[in-house]
Formats: C-alpha cells, sequence, structure tokens
C-alpha cells in the first residue's frame, strides 16, 4: 500500500438502499500517497437508472434537485469515467495491492455499497479491481479522537469543527469531498508528526510492563 494514492470521495443518493435507491451524485479527489496533494479532481450528477427510486427526503436531505439529477450523466457514463480515472492513478507497482486506490471517505462502507451497485449494474466488474481491499473511514477515526464522552456528534460537519477546519453546504458532494480531504490531511499530519512519534516513544518507554505491571502482594508481603 506504500505507493497507493487515496481516493477521497463520497456518494449523494436517492435514498439509504443501494438495490432500491440509485446514486444521483458523485464527486472525488485524488491524493498523492506521499505528498497528499490533489492530483486531480472529479464530480457529476447521475440520471436515474433501473427500477431505482429516489425519495423524497433524500432530495431534501443531500440539497440534489431532479433538475440537477435529470442534468447528469447516464450511469454506464458515469462508470466508464470514474474507472478511467481510478485506473489513471493507480500506484506503480509491479503488486496489484500496492497499486489500487486506497478508498476515504466518511462512513465510506456506504458509499462503496452504491458504487459497487452501479458497477455491476453496468457489467463493470467489482470496484476492488482498483480500490484496495483495506480503506480509511474517517468516521471511526473521528470516534477514536473526539468520542470521549459516547455522546458526540460524528458527522463529517461535526468532525471539521472538532478538528477546527471548516466546511460550507455540508452534503453536497464536492462540498463533503472537499472538506474531508482536509480533514484526511490533518489526520495524516498528526499521524506522520515527529513530535506525535516522540510523544508516543516517550509514553511506550514509561509505561510498566510485563512483571512490573503484574506485581501484586498478599498480606503486605510479596509472593514467592
Amino acid at each position: 500500500m506504500i505507493t497507493s494514492n487515496y481516493l477521497v470521495h463520497d456518494c449523494e443518493t436517492g435514498g439509504l438502499d443501494p438495490t432500491v435507491n440509485p446514486i444521483t451524485q458523485y464527486a472525488c479527489i485524488v491524493l498523492d500517497g506521499k505528498t497528499l496533494k490533489e492530483l486531480d479532481r472529479f464530480e457529476t450528477f447521475v440520471k436515474p437508472y433501473g427500477d431505482l427510486t429516489i425519495d423524497d427526503m433524500a432530495l431534501k436531505k443531500t440539497m440534489v434537485t431532479m433538475s440537477d439529477i435529470k442534468n447528469g450523466v447516464n450511469v454506464k457514463s458515469f462508470v466508464e469515467t470514474a474507472k478511467d480515472l481510478w485506473t489513471q492513478y493507480q500506484g506503480k507497482s509491479k503488486y496489484k495491492d500496492a497499486r489500487r486506490l486506497i478508498s476515504v471517505g466518511h462512513n465510506i462502507t456506504f458509499d462503496h455499497g452504491f458504487l459497487e451497485y452501479a458497477f455491476l449494474f453496468c457489467k463493470a466488474g467489482t470496484i476492488f479491481d482498483l480500490l484496495h481491499d483495506s480503506f480509511i473511514d474517517t468516521l471511526p477515526l473521528t470516534k477514536l479522537a473526539f468520542g470521549v464522552n459516547g455522546d458526540e456528534k460524528i458527522t463529517l460537519s461535526d468532525a471539521v469543527r472538532y478538528s477546527k477546519l471548516k466546511i460550507t453546504d455540508a452534503h453536497g458532494a464536492m462540498n463533503d469531498v472537499e472538506a474531508n480531504a482536509d480533514y484526511f490531511r490533518w489526520i495524516m499530519k498528526k499521524l506522520r508528526s515527529k513530535r506525535g512519534e516522540a510523544a508516543v516513544e516517550r509514553e511506550v518507554k514509561e509505561r510498566v510492563k510485563g512483571s512490573e505491571f503484574f506485581e501484586f502482594k498478599c498480606g503486605g508481603k510479596n509472593p514467592k
């Protein structure tokens, strides 16, 4: 995976079930695996496909209109363009696992389900031919970083707010992707920070280990 680039992406959908509701909008930003600089981006609205339906509540939540959707591309064109883009930015390695893009998103398994259905609908194979089986979901990362009390909100907007970044028009696909790309960079900067490494190393050295940790006394005396 060390040579892989990152694909930060998001789907707006016509509901919650990929077998019932279609993708209505898709956006992505490709980031360089080492520098995290933007390499490319793509966004589009997608026309309804198959017999899938679009719920009115989904339109209100995502702020996508039927006019936007009708002016989008057909699903076959969307899938072909996505495949071409994802193929273009595969890593340079003789090993497939090290070439595939690493998928990044907030609750990204939700998006994977809709993308996989669209690819299978178009007989275009599986998304995991081009995306790594391992992925980065910023939702559980937010839980780990900020879920101290257990009742914190964990939407992307909340995650961005916790990290003191900015987001506008939450639920617009590209706006969400841009915000999550910045949030992902913020996370990676923390993980790659030398100062952070030093703190972890110091904590590991200071941590009680082995027999010291399990040492106990009975009746005020150490057991023999």
